[in-house]
């Protein structure tokens, strides 16, 4: 788990979970669709899509927007191995 001063994140690291599982799974813990996630970031869907399905690792600028825009800390997915397939 992630946690903040005040805040507990549901996050969870294991061995099985990509970066891009992990994104997807906290977006769609907040109910957000992809779409939605992309306004938010200013990236495009097809992006948040590509992300998502590990076809493509993200700066680690990307992943601070992403982390903050999830309601995470700005680190959040900074410390993960950045897989593409």
């Amino acid at each position: 788990l992630l946690y903040t001063k005040s805040k507990q994140f549901t996050i969870e690291r294991t061995d099985n979970m990509t970066l891009g599982n992990r994104i997807r799974t906290r977006r769609e813990e907040l109910g957000l669709t992809q779409v939605e996630l992309a306004e938010k970031t200013k990236l495009t869907q097809g992006c948040i899509s590509r992300i998502e399905s590990d076809v493509f690792a993200p700066k680690a600028t990307t992943l601070i927007v992403l982390a903050i825009s999830l309601s995470l800390p700005p680190n959040a997915f900074l410390n993960d191995e950045r897989r593409a397939g």
